[in-house]
């Protein structure tokens, strides 16, 4: 989806690094030492930093010649939920996880007192958000936690995780 000059990849191949390590030129070496080397027919690109934080992730080389390469500012889902973006104006603070669902992924942060972790991955099924979130509960204390989440399904999910996580809304 693109808006103006954005174009935000919806991928799960994609890492966030402290704005201060990233180097120009460097993104694939990064993508590779987490085990998401771009393919044929795919580059490594960066993200402008925001918050302190910059997301680099495989993007196939035909959707950036489409839109503009050098043209459009490239940024990541992954990016938008670590920074807590679209979240009605609410930025996370205090003990917070963020979700969202997109048609393809769905992206997980979590803050407590700052971002702890966040995480991209390639099946958005409500069963695997459930799942991925029970895991997550084992790190950290979700009761005490506030969850936001958005995008497709959005309400489906809310449902499913209210069971396990008593503040749990939909924005």
């Amino acid at each position: 989806m693109s808006g103006g000059n954005n174009l935000s990849i919806d991928t799960a191949r994609a890492i966030l690094i402290p704005a201060e390590l990233y180097e120009e030129g460097r993104e694939e070496e990064w993508l590779r030492f987490n085990g998401m080397a771009p393919g044929a027919g795919e580059m490594a690109v960066a993200t402008s930093p925001r918050d302190g934080v910059v997301a680099l992730m495989c993007v196939r080389t035909e959707i950036l010649e489409q839109h503009g390469r050098g043209v459009v500012d490239v940024t990541s889902p992954l990016l938008d939920v670590a920074t807590g973006h679209g979240l009605g104006g609410r930025r996370a603070k205090g003990r917070d996880v963020n979700i969202l669902v997109t048609d393809r992924n769905v992206y997980f942060a979590v803050w407590d007192g700052g971002l702890k972790m966040a995480e991209a991955m390639p099946d958005n099924s409500v069963d695997s958000i459930v799942y991925y979130m029970q895991i997550v509960g084992r790190r950290f204390d979700l009761r005490r936690f506030d969850i936001h989440v958005r995008g497709q399904w959005a309400g489906l999910v809310a449902d499913a995780l209210r069971p396990y996580h008593k503040k749990v809304r939909v924005v």
